[in-house]
């Protein structure tokens, strides 16, 4: 998932292995992250945290990387 502008919601089912903030990092999940409609998404302190529609606060593990194309590409 690809995130313009924060907190950014779900507009519909989605599974995520990867959150990239534009321009430069990317979250890498440790597992598969599943949202509902609603969910939304956004960093804080260099932590993702979702904030469910129904109004649970969550915070996955994985970790914050530098993007870049030349790594991605090899």
């Amino acid at each position: 998932m690809r995130v313009f502008d924060e907190p950014a919601t779900a507009p519909r089912m989605l599974l995520l292995n990867e959150v990239r903030f534009d321009p430069d990092w990317i979250f890498q999940l440790d597992r598969p992250l599943f949202l509902l409609p609603g969910d939304q998404v956004a960093m804080d302190e260099g932590r993702l945290v979702v904030r469910r529609a129904a109004g649970e606060v969550e915070h996955p593990s994985g970790e914050r990387e530098p993007w870049c194309w030349r790594q991605r590409l090899v």
